[in-house]
């Protein structure tokens, strides 16, 4: 039987394959002893340790790569299997599957999370292949199962003579015996073969860059790893407990080509040479309930935000100039409305997702919009309002986000106390009647300040994300905090009211007073990463209210503070049920 690999890097024609704590590790939770045996493929619960690297390509995720669950938040893998020759992968390119025993099925035990950041070990050569492993931390933690465990890390000592002639167990999802990805999760059992015997059997493809850190594997009968199965873990039973001992790294390729030859070995990367720089410098956390069943508990009401993916940070590393803005804010939508007595729609204002059901937008916009306007639907994962299809080269590599979605509402909930005259408490909720797919990379939520810490920040530089008024293009600006009491005297003089900080915050947005004078959309979000349960993530803290009606420099725009209405808006939100039918306002 053939078990799968991953990508194809050739060195002397060598073919990488791939591209305990309080909590019990390395115990199955499910009876499987319906094993299917011979053929080799496993049930669901049998290696619920194993986890999918999988990359995104031409619009889909394909399986690339295995790796192992080792604590929460956190898969052991090779290294190649999270870089590509210009460097570390993008984390927006790349998603975990956990629980997975089909690659074209998934079920309801199945899980994908997003990585937070890769943590590649310092002296990874990919010409010699040395060092091949890897890290992923994920920003979210793993929601544990009969399906879904950690396995143990290798405590047994480095000497390699402790598992020479034993078998252990490879798992994956790469090439069969047809030359094809299979769809099922096979396993086989290897021995484990001595320094001298792997080297013997071929000394070209062997002899410049087996180490110490590394060991071999295989029968030479045609059952090995192959491409597809990098990363993926070998691992040994003791006392009815599972560890990993190795990473499938590289195999020689099959008479030059970019596929592996089953009868060679197999060389994985030694875990039991590595536990220092695992548990040390990058120390594995324990097992712990997760912290975000913990803010579920403390407020059920936020069980009904998507708090495992909100305000997805993919590029962590870098300052906020240097990110593109093509899908880094996928929870900014527009509102669509039907203009009377023609054919036309028009995008007049912002709004916000913040769950699957709900998107947040001001209350001006569905609750004070001109007669010849009626809202039509909500508008998500958009970028170029003018295109159908939006393309953009991010890192040198094209980009075409999945289709922008037009989305009924079906329930308007405007704060019972909005002032129309003074836009006082101008905040609505807007329920949608069919569930955003928040599967797709251009429609995530973003979250919410849901603490008191979080909502304590004052940033000096908010991050705003939007369109400005006749203009097709998403933009991104970096408005300035200004002080309270000025922003009230400023606008005093306009006899324009100004309540308190904790309804409203004043920024300075520039404009570009050489051409021709254009203003942000109402409603836009005004956002700040910050750290939630060690993760950094985009809160939304503020939507644009009003500003000057002029290209003033001095003059701040205001923001709703969405800080002062969190249990507003907590209080409004309803159980995942069909909304009516009849589109009302909350203060009816």
């Amino acid at each position: 039987m053939l078990l799968s690999g991953a990508r194809c890097l050739f060195v002397v024609a060598l073919l990488l394959v791939g591209s305990g704590s309080a909590q019990e590790c390395g115990r199955r939770k499910v009876n499987t002893n319906n094993l299917i045996l011979h053929a080799r493929a496993a049930v669901a619960g049998h290696w619920p340790w194993h986890a999918c690297i999988m990359h995104h390509y031409q619009g889909t995720f394909t399986n690339v790569c295995g790796g192992s669950i080792i604590d929460k938040n956190t898969i052991l893998t090779a290294a190649h299997c999270v870089l590509t020759p210009s460097g570390l992968m993008s984390v927006d390119l790349v998603s975990v599957e956990v629980g997975r025993i089909r690659l074209r099925i998934a079920d309801q035990r199945t899980r994908a999370y997003e990585p937070d950041r890769f943590i590649v070990h310092p002296e990874y050569a990919s010409n010699k292949v040395q060092h091949d492993i890897a890290l992923i931390k994920l920003r979210t933690d793993i929601e544990m199962s009969d399906y879904i465990q950690p396995v143990c890390l290798w405590n047994r000592g480095p000497d390699l003579a402790q598992v020479e002639r034993k078998f252990g167990s490879v798992i994956g999802f790469g090439l069969n015996e047809n030359n094809e990805v299979s769809d099922y999760l096979r396993e086989a059992d290897i021995p484990v073969v001595d320094f001298a015997t792997c080297l013997a059997s071929n000394r070209v493809a062997f002899g410049a860059v087996l180490t110490s850190m590394m060991y071999c594997a295989g029968s030479g009968n045609g059952t090995s790893a192959c491409n597809g199965d990098s990363g993926g873990g070998m691992f040994f039973e003791y006392d009815g407990v599972w560890y990993v001992r190795g990473l499938v790294s590289f195999i020689p390729g099959l008479n030059g080509q970019a596929k592996c030859d089953p009868y060679q070995y197999t060389v994985f990367t030694d875990v039991a040479k590595y536990l220092d720089w695992i548990q040390q410098k990058h120390k594995v956390q324990s097992f712990a309930a997760n912290p975000v069943s913990a803010l579920v508990k403390a407020n059920p009401k936020l069980s009904q935000l998507n708090l495992d993916i909100c305000g997805f940070n993919a590029y962590p590393f870098r300052s906020e100039s240097e990110k593109p803005v093509f899908l880094n804010y996928p929870w900014v939508g527009v509102l669509e409305y039907a203009v009377e007595r023609t054919r036309e729609a028009r995008t007049l204002c912002h709004c916000v997702l913040i769950s699957e059901w709900y998107v947040l937008t001001a209350a001006h916009c569905v609750a004070g919009v001109s007669d010849k306007h009626k809202l039509l639907a909500v508008r998500l994962g958009d970028y170029d309002l003018s295109s159908r299809t939006d393309c953009f080269d991010i890192d040198d590599k094209r980009r075409c986000a999945p289709e922008v979605k037009l989305l009924p509402v079906g329930k308007i909930i405007t704060h019972k106390q909005y002032d129309k005259a003074t836009y006082g408490n101008d905040i609505a909720l807007l329920r949608l009647r069919t569930k955003a797919d928040v599967s797709q990379d251009n429609i995530k939520p973003i979250c919410l300040p849901m603490t008191p810490k979080l909502r304590e920040t004052l940033p000096n530089v908010y991050v705003q994300a939007g369109w400005f008024r006749n203009s097709s293009i998403m933009r991104r600006t970096a408005p300035t905090r200004q002080n309270g009491a000025k922003c009230r005297e400023q606008y005093a003089t306009e006899k324009i009211f100004v309540s308190s900080d904790d309804r409203h915050i004043c920024a300075f947005q520039k404009y570009d007073l050489k051409g021709r004078c254009s203003f942000t959309a109402s409603a836009a979000p005004l956002q700040v990463i910050q750290k939630i349960e060690g993760s950094d993530r985009y809160v939304m803290h503020g939507l644009l209210s009003f500003g000057s009606s002029k290209c003033l420099s001095d003059f701040p725009d205001v923001y709703t503070n969405v800080n002062g209405y969190m249990d507003w808006i907590l209080d409004s939100l309803e159980g995942e049920k069909e909304p009516d039918d009849k589109i009302f306002f909350g203060d009816d």
